[in-house]
């Protein structure tokens, strides 16, 4: 009988940092779900909310390949709160339904569910602990400008629509201030995380020689010598706790020192490997490498895919790796939109699909 997994709740307003510290609750090894991301996959090609939001808005939504334009669609509800609760109403109880689901489903011992309308929509009743993430008005509206390139008034206009920070404040059990360096963000999110009595996952090898494990900060300083080559430029401390707000980091020991890195995206229940450094390691070949990977990403992922660079052909076949071509385990367009942000087409990656067991 499988154990049910600790949920904890993110919700903040905009330009909060809640993607930072979702990120940081990946990279300690709990199923994140971006309850904005799940809401767009509801109305793919053939999923629920396709056909309902077509026939409401008009056919004029589609792209060339039919997805609905989102650009369009949140045009069409802009400024028109009926039409928005219509549209809410198609999307919001799929996203609930798919969340449980989610949550029912995995073999990870905790899961993180982050969405800036958690609380309105109810989700946070399903959560065991709620963390809002706040930041102060002037520099959530930096970010609106710098990271979204929105003018000011635009910007001002997008913090003013919503209800003040300070009623999820009121509402949630803990708070993440995220006005500081990436650093303070990181050890908020830890200390409130390890004083659940939360661990993070790993993996080990089956002779015991090699852990897959978070990147920790005690190895900051080896992990920046391996950064140094590939990017040619020193990396500071503060850099890395960017990186982890931005990427999970698959790191590798053996005997207590870090020996490799994988830094990957993962996102809706997909993930991809950006990079690995070193490249190769005589301690690490493939057949151990993502022999772990495979195991540490079951739960956080049905699929890993891995561009046709980092395996040979021998090896991705000896892997249960399949070209990316066939058919994945996930929405084909939503499969296909995730290679295309990383500049990717089928024919260049190898996929595995993951069996869902604990890491």
């Amino acid at each position: 009988m499988s154990v049910k997994p600790f949920v904890i709740g993110l919700t903040g307003n905009i330009a909060s940092g809640k993607s930072i510290v979702l990120q940081y609750l990946s990279n300690f090894g709990a199923l994140t779900i971006d309850a904005d991301l799940a809401a767009q996959e509801t109305y793919l090609p053939g999923n629920p909310a396709y056909v309902p939001i077509l026939e409401r808005f008009g056919p004029g939504l589609t792209l060339n390949d039919g997805q609905i334009n989102r650009t369009k669609l949140g045009r069409a509800v802009f400024g028109d709160p009926s039409a928005l609760a219509e549209l809410e109403a198609m999307i919001h109880p799929q996203v609930i339904q798919n969340v449980l689901a989610s949550i029912a489903a995995t073999s990870r011992r905790v899961v993180a569910v982050e969405g800036i309308k958690l609380i309105e929509v109810g989700l946070n009743k399903q959560c065991d602990r709620l963390w809002t993430v706040a930041a102060d008005e002037e520099t959530r509206l930096q970010r609106l400008m710098e990271a979204r390139g929105m003018e000011e008034a635009a910007a001002r206009q997008r913090l003013s629509a919503q209800a003040p920070q300070s009623e999820k404040i009121q509402i949630a059990d803990d708070t993440i201030y995220t006005d500081g360096s990436f650093q303070q963000t990181y050890e908020q999110t830890w200390s409130l995380f390890s004083a659940l009595g939360l661990s993070p996952c790993e993996a080990v090898s089956e002779d015991g020689e090699i852990r897959i494990s978070r990147l920790t900060p005690d190895h900051f300083a080896e992990a920046a010598c391996f950064m140094a080559p590939k990017t040619e430029r020193a990396w500071e401390a503060e850099e890395l706790y960017h990186l982890l707000g931005q990427r999970t980091v698959a790191a590798f020991y053996a005997d207590g020192k870090l020996i490799q890195m994988m830094i990957l995206r993962v996102e809706q229940r997909m993930a991809i490997l950006l990079t690995q450094t070193p490249p190769r390691s005589e301690l690490l070949p493939a057949k151990v490498s993502f022999s772990l990977l495979k195991r540490y990403f079951c739960g956080l992922a049905d699929v890993l895919i891995a561009a046709r660079d980092f395996l040979q052909p021998e090896e991705a076949k000896v892997l249960d790796f399949t070209y990316g071509d066939d058919e994945p385990p996930v929405h084909l367009t939503l499969y296909r939109n995730f290679l295309r942000k990383h500049g990717l087409m089928p024919g260049e990656v190898y996929f595995a699909k993951l069996e869902e067991k604990l890491a």
